[in-house]
């Protein structure tokens, strides 16, 4: 899983355990989604064809990973209210996850790695109550947009755990200087990143 043997340059090692991570995190049942349902919606957003969960929540799924820019606050709530926030929140970062690793592969001109097998398992009911809506979306605390998974803590941890090794750790990004040895550094990533978000229309 993950051995990148046919990549055209080499692979970093913290990359690579963050995706074993999250495929490991994939399969294992969520705060309110069985492991099955885990797996299920990223095959959905992966071929659009639509399984047995609720459609507006396949329907979120299927457009936050093929269409970011199009996704709008009806496609977010429409999923909430068929569901609740906590099934949107665990889809958003189920799907943006999946998106980020299979834009890597993509990037790379690698064929996907194989979604994961679900592990049996009840889904935790981890989730923050406290969290409410603040001109967004789904609940969320007070913050940088890096926090706005936190309604399902388990979905928070997973996108930090993901973040540093495809970007900047939350740490990092408060270090003006910061700079991978080999790599690019801060203002070079940010020009980057900046291109990329203008690409796909990300009004962030």
């Amino acid at each position: 899983m993950f051995t990148f043997t046919a990549a055209v340059v080499p692979v970093r090692s913290d990359l690579v355990a963050a995706f074993r991570a999250e495929w490991d995190g994939l399969a294992r049942p969520g705060a309110v989604l069985t492991s099955s349902d885990r797996v299920g919606l990223a095959r959905t957003a992966r071929s659009g064809r639509f399984g047995t969960l609720a459609d507006p929540l396949e329907k979120l799924a299927r457009k936050l990973y093929a269409e970011p820019g199009a996704v709008v606050e009806s496609d977010v709530r429409n999923a909430a209210d068929a569901t609740s926030d906590a099934h949107a929140v665990e889809a958003i970062g189920i799907v943006s996850r999946l998106a980020a690793v299979d834009g890597f592969h993509r990037a790379m001109q690698l064929e996907l790695e194989p979604l994961p097998e679900p592990i049996d398992g009840a889904p935790t009911g981890e989730i923050d109550t406290t969290l409410q809506r603040r001109r967004t979306h789904v609940p969320v605390a007070p913050g940088p947009i890096p926090y706005t998974l936190n309604h399902v803590p388990a979905e928070g941890r997973a996108l930090k755990a993901i973040h540093g090794p495809q970007y900047m750790s939350y740490d990092e990004m408060d270090d003006a200087r910061f700079a991978r040895k080999p790599g690019l550094n801060r203002a070079q990533m940010e020009l980057a990143s900046s291109m990329v978000s203008i690409h796909n229309q990300c009004f962030y």
